[in-house]
């Protein structure tokens, strides 16, 4: 746990820039993968010639990600031990609904039919997605006890370009606005995701060497 503990901000690193380049990888052994307007989950569905590779990757992500929790804990802890708490739930909501349960289940392409595992994968997913919103503020509200308000205002900056991608993203999901036929939801994920991990990035480079 020591281990863990000392070295969880270098594992957020390497996870992040892993979630962030992988997906261009995967996309050199798919042919004509549209990044703008195809999903990152698409590489995982049947047909997929990276669908093995790519749900492996998710999971081991995933894992990596559970595991530099205690890291941002154990820093935030004696700023406040309720909001450290919820913080490290939060970032367990996500790891789990976006990274492991993508690589556990597929996300149909098929509209018309119902299926269980494709909804279990939409709305965790989209659960992971909201968990990872509510960390970066709640980082916010920690740093704000810090008395460090240049790097709140960068936090509430990047909240705000989060929350502006998401509901691009999530907009074909949600009822009235999905009626607005909004192109590009490749792009507002990859967006999305970008803002959603550079706070969690930023904060684990400036405690890279931070000790207990």
């Amino acid at each position: 746990m020591k281990v863990i503990k000392n070295y969880g901000f270098l594992i957020m690193i390497l996870v992040i820039i892993s979630e962030l380049t992988l997906p261009w990888i995967f996309a050199n052994f798919y042919p004509d993968y549209n990044h703008i307007t195809m999903l990152i989950s698409d590489f995982g569905e049947d047909g997929s010639p990276v669908k093995s590779a790519f749900k492996i990757w998710q999971i081991i992500d995933g894992g990596l990600f559970l595991l530099a929790i205690p890291s941002f804990y154990e820093r935030f802890k004696h700023t406040s031990k309720p909001l450290a708490k919820w913080l490290s739930i939060v970032m367990a909501g996500f790891a789990i609904g976006d990274c492991l349960i993508t690589g556990i289940f597929d996300r149909s392409t098929n509209a018309s039919k119902i299926n269980v595992e494709s909804i279990i994968h939409d709305y965790l997913s989209g659960a992971g997605f909201v968990s990872l919103l509510i960390a970066i503020y709640l980082l916010i509200k920690l740093y704000r006890i810090e008395k460090k308000p240049l790097f709140v205002q960068t936090l509430i900056i990047i909240f705000i370009l989060s929350v502006c991608f998401i509901f691009l993203f999530a907009a074909p999901k949600i009822p009235i606005v999905n009626q607005v036929n909004i192109p590009y939801r490749g792009l507002w994920q990859r967006l999305s995701l970008l803002f959603l991990y550079l706070p969690f990035f930023l904060v684990a480079l400036k405690n890279l060497h931070w000790r207990k």
